[in-house]
């Protein structure tokens, strides 16, 4: 059953550049929503990378109790990096952690899907203003950009996913499943080659050589993969699918139209494991992200935690 909270102003971080600058346009309406029921709020609009971090931060300090995201994955992910590092280094008992929201207006809403929240904002908003929210399991990874940690919602992506990721972002004009596609066909171009990688969890030592890991808390990454197709959020483990050996060039495809329902756990090419905790190390550059945010474009070493139950998140 979900909590409920009351006396939660709305500290809303609205990121104007999610989904390629659409986001922008959605400022009065998510406004409108809120004067309407009465319900108290702010709005805040990013500036530039890490910012939403920055205002989430501020707002945990400030004693707000409801921080929510309006914007993509990326968005969530700085908002509850800033919420749990902040209420972390103020040392906050969970009881005292401000429950985050989410208004999903960004390109791949992965986690959106994942926790059920409306697409349709009046309803993402009517949701928010109910104060209900359910215990949700976070992570951390250490790695790159980021030895000190970087906190993640929906999961960790490494090797071939995040090059794809990486390029799809970069894309001028256009978001979504699209985008992606178009990614993967560009990687394609360059297909990366299997790399000896280790692995280090709490279910013991295993080594092979691989392209792709995803580390996830949620099922679903890149506007439409199910990378992890069992995971669930709020379980207290982290699913860790990968390919145990070299997925040619001429396969991927095939392996990537798996992705979209979650049936490469099925293929003897793809294993899986549960674990709290995993380190990953390379004979090689790994590229990295979490949440769709680079972490790096090569690195030797991952290490990624999970923490259970961290995070208050509005969600039925």
């Amino acid at each position: 059953m979900p909590h409920s909270s009351s006396d939660a102003t709305a500290f809303i971080i609205l990121n104007p550049n999610a989904a390629k600058g659409r986001a922008r346009s959605t400022q009065g309406a998510i406004a409108r929503c809120f004067s309407e029921k009465g319900y108290p709020f702010e709005i805040v609009l990013t500036d530039r990378p890490l910012h939403a971090i920055e205002l989430a931060r501020k707002a945990v300090l400030e004693g707000y109790k409801m921080i929510v995201a309006a914007g993509g994955d990326g968005t969530l992910n700085e908002v509850v990096d800033g919420v749990l590092r902040t209420s972390r280094e103020q040392k906050l008992e969970f009881h005292e952690v401000p429950m985050v929201g989410l208004i999903p207006v960004g390109r791949g809403n992965d986690f959106a899907y994942i926790a059920r929240t409306p697409k349709d904002i009046a309803q993402a908003c009517d949701l928010i203003m109910e104060q209900k929210w359910l215990p949700t399991d976070c992570g951390e990874v250490f790695a790159g950009k980021y030895p000190q940690g970087r906190y993640f919602i929906n999961g960790v992506g490494i090797g071939f996913e995040p090059l794809v990721n990486f390029v799809a972002s970069d894309f001028k004009h256009i978001s979504g499943m699209l985008s992606y596609l178009m990614g993967l066909l560009k990687v394609m171009m360059r297909y990366p080659k299997p790399l000896y990688v280790t692995f280090e969890s709490d279910v013991g030592t295993s080594a092979c050589e691989t392209q792709q890991i995803s580390v996830c808390n949620g099922r679903r990454m890149g506007s439409m993969f199910l990378m992890g197709p069992e995971a669930i959020i709020d379980d207290g483990l982290l699913d860790v699918v990968y390919a145990n050996q070299e997925i040619k060039g001429y396969q991927i495809l095939w392996y990537a139209l798996k992705f979209f329902s979650g049936k490469q756990i099925f293929s003897p090419k793809f294993s899986s494991l549960r674990t709290v905790r995993i380190t990953v190390k390379a004979q090689g550059l790994l590229a990295c992200h979490a949440d769709g945010e680079e972490i790096s474009r090569g690195c030797e070493t991952i290490s990624i935690q999970l923490y259970p139950a961290s995070l208050k998140f509005v969600r039925i």
